[in-house]
């Protein structure tokens, strides 16, 4: 009997150790199976384990009771994670909804708000709360809509007036001309004219009163320079008056 019982238990055993194969020396530390493709598992249960590696090949785990235990933990880390990222998630919601707030009074000169909560004050809306989260609200009109600036118009110089030439009258050859004496004559080029001026005569010089030269009878400026008088040739040289050519008449 106590044979029996010895063999038995013996085959159990055997059976066992069929049952669960040892999981390779090459396995990671919990590995309680491997999957079709070669890679190892971790599940705590055979069912749903290698999903996605084409199947278990091989199984290692003892029992489900350990499974249960390191489900229970996986279930529980898992919730304790999602409740930390729905945390996190109310706290960066809550950041960016007091950042969103003005944070303060808007400026006077103020062309738009930030999503940041901050306020812009340049002209242009492209570009406009570069590194403030983008612009929320614009206050100021486009750049594109204001209107260019006028182009100054060239300086316009004013007109040179220039005198008009007075007309210059020149003396007419043919018009005859009173001479200091008495008569008249006409005028010759280079003062002189062409008739004596009547009163000379005998014991009488032409002064020419321009020059202070007096000339004799029957010289060719004898009464026909443009200005003189006959005196005496006596009176001639006592206003200080020269003979021409430095020739007396009387000599």
């Amino acid at each position: 009997m106590k044979t029996l019982v010895s063999i038995a238990m013996m085959a159990g055993f055997f059976a066992a150790a069929t049952a669960f194969a040892a999981a390779p020396a090459s396995a990671p530390a919990g590995t309680t199976g491997q999957c079709k493709d070669g890679s190892f598992t971790s599940a705590a249960a055979k069912k749903g384990a290698c999903h996605g590696h084409k199947g278990v090949k091989e199984w290692y785990a003892a029992d489900a009771a350990s499974s249960t235990s390191t489900t229970g933990k996986d279930t529980t880390a898992s919730s304790s994670s999602k409740k930390k990222h729905a945390a996190a998630s109310t706290a960066a919601s809550s950041s960016t909804t007091a950042a969103a707030t003005p944070a303060g009074p808007k400026p006077a000169d103020a062309t738009g708000l930030c999503n940041d909560g901050t306020y812009y004050t340049g002209e242009n809306k492209k570009g406009a709360c570069r590194g403030h989260k983008g612009v929320k609200d614009w206050y100021g009109a486009s750049a594109t809509s204001k209107a260019p600036a006028a182009t100054p118009a060239p300086a316009t110089m004013p007109a040179q007036t220039f005198p008009k030439p007075t007309p210059t009258t020149m003396p007419n050859a043919n018009t005859p001309t009173t001479g200091t004496a008495t008569g008249s004559r006409g005028t010759m080029p280079g003062g002189t004219s062409s008739t004596p001026v009547a009163g000379g005569g005998a014991g009488k010089v032409w002064v020419n009163t321009s020059t202070k030269v007096y000339h004799c009878q029957g010289d060719r400026y004898y009464g026909t320079t443009k200005q003189g008088e006959y005196m005496s040739e006596a009176d001639a040289t006592a206003k200080g008056n020269r003979p021409a050519h430095g020739k007396a008449c009387s000599s």
